[in-house]
């Protein structure tokens, strides 16, 4: 299938990394589209993506972006639109680095970390929405999918580290979708949420044994945690063309959790 996406520009935010966003770069990429991977500390993992990218015939470009100051997302958002000339497609994956889960139990959240949070997870998100949806508006055509966690719908305490700060932040997530989409959908600007169930990777492994682990996937309907390919893959769906009329959805990439 042509998703039809070729020469549209990607900002994929959190796209630096080994899991959902380095996956959702190439997947988009190898359509076509121009990337921007963009990273909060790790220059060299992001420029090593976009000469993965561009070896084989992509386009992309490595973005500083820092969820906690709201200078660098206006920086980053920026560079994309003088390389490229605008943001057609927004992937906004990022997301503050989890708590140890020794900090995670409810009461014993600072309230401090419970504003960074909001603040850098939730307020930064929709300060990047502010400087893209406008230029998507402005041509009548623009994709958004803000992806969340299964954590905020059904929480994960003792599963794994997200807290409770967290978990709100990310189905605030949810509403903000839902606003856009009744505010911009009629401008061609389709925004959802792609929600992931557990996904196995380093992190997962690291907290988890192995017995917790077998007694998370038997509550799966397929058996098994979903891979960041297989989520890379929904999401590249809904930012594209092939995508022409679903908007203000929560799309589970889980297996039936």
């Amino acid at each position: 299938m042509d998703l039809g996406i070729k020469d549209k520009v990607a900002l994929v935010t959190g796209g630096s990394g080994i899991g959902v966003g380095s996956h959702t770069c190439r997947t988009l990429a190898a359509e076509g589209a121009r990337v921007a991977v963009t990273y909060r500390t790790n220059e060299t993992a992001a420029k090593n993506l976009v000469h993965d990218i561009e070896r084989t015939g992509g386009q992309a470009m490595a973005v500083a972006y820092d969820l906690q100051f709201p200078e660098v997302i206006d920086e980053c958002v920026d560079r994309v639109v003088s390389a490229w000339g605008s943001v057609d497609i927004l992937v906004a994956n990022a997301m503050s680095p989890p708590a140890p889960l020794a900090t995670t139990a409810f009461d014993a959240l600072p309230r401090d970390d419970i504003r960074r949070r909001v603040r850098t997870d939730l307020e930064s998100t929709i300060f990047t929405l502010q400087r893209v949806i406008p230029l998507m508006a402005a041509k009548e055509w623009g994709r958004v999918v803000l992806v969340s966690s299964l954590g905020c719908e059904r929480g994960w305490a003792g599963d794994a580290p997200f807290e409770t700060a967290a978990g709100a932040t990310k189905a605030a997530l949810h509403g903000v979708a839902r606003s856009l989409g009744v505010e911009f959908g009629r401008r061609g600007v389709l925004t959802n949420v792609v929600t992931p169930g557990g996904i196995l990777n380093e992190q997962l492994e690291s907290v988890l044994t192995k017995e917790r682990l077998e007694i998370l996937q038997s509550r799966i309907a397929s058996g098994r945690f979903s891979t960041p390919q297989e989520v890379a893959h929904c999401i590249a769906y809904l930012v594209s063309a092939a995508n022409g009329n679903i908007c203000g959805e929560n799309v589970h990439v889980d297996g039936g959790s």
